[in-house]
């Protein structure tokens, strides 16, 4: 009996550490943390853990402003690469980002307060957007796409001569 609860219990540490959001991104408890929404009004001061894709950085004297397109968390806090948002974010971090590394299309998670909404505009289409005074952030890597081709290795054409075109021509 005991032998099965010590199994079971590191079977859940080793499960648990596989879906884990990166110590800058930690905040307990977690199921206090403000779910994101178009426009969020009226929870302004209580903790949140938003993430997405980069659509732009402004850069002011003591802060930067960075607009995110929100894309839902994954259980280890990389936003979940989807075809749909239900819409962006303002993430304000104190000092400076350098645009080049935070470059639009670049994923980012924001962990931090949320703040009153801001009135702006995307284009010429006016917009509300939410916003979020980060304390913490993660940058993550830039998603390589990897083209993997299989070759059947038992694959055998009596036809296939590497060397057709080559070949001169005899008359």
């Amino acid at each position: 009996m005991m032998k099965r609860a010590i199994v079971i219990g590191v079977a859940g540490l080793l499960l648990g550490g596989c879906s884990t959001v990166p110590k800058e991104l930690a905040y307990e408890p977690a199921n206090q943390l403000v779910a994101y929404q178009p426009a969020l009004g009226g929870m302004e001061g209580k903790p949140a853990r938003w993430s997405g894709v980069i659509s732009a950085v402004q850069n002011k004297a003591d802060q930067s402003v960075i607009e995110v397109v929100y894309l839902p968390l994954e259980s280890n806090g990389v936003p979940e690469q989807t075809e749909q948002s239900p819409g962006r974010f303002l993430a304000i971090m104190q000092g400076f980002v350098d645009p080049t590394l935070y470059a639009k299309g670049r994923s980012l998670t924001v962990l931090g307060t949320i703040a009153q909404p801001v009135d702006g505009q995307i284009g010429e289409h006016k917009y509300r957007f939410s916003v979020i005074d980060a304390t913490s952030s993660k940058l993550w890597p830039p998603v390589k796409e990897v083209e993997i081709r299989y070759m059947d290795p038992y694959f055998y054409d009596p036809f296939y001569d590497p060397f057709w075109p080559r070949r001169p021509l005899r008359r």
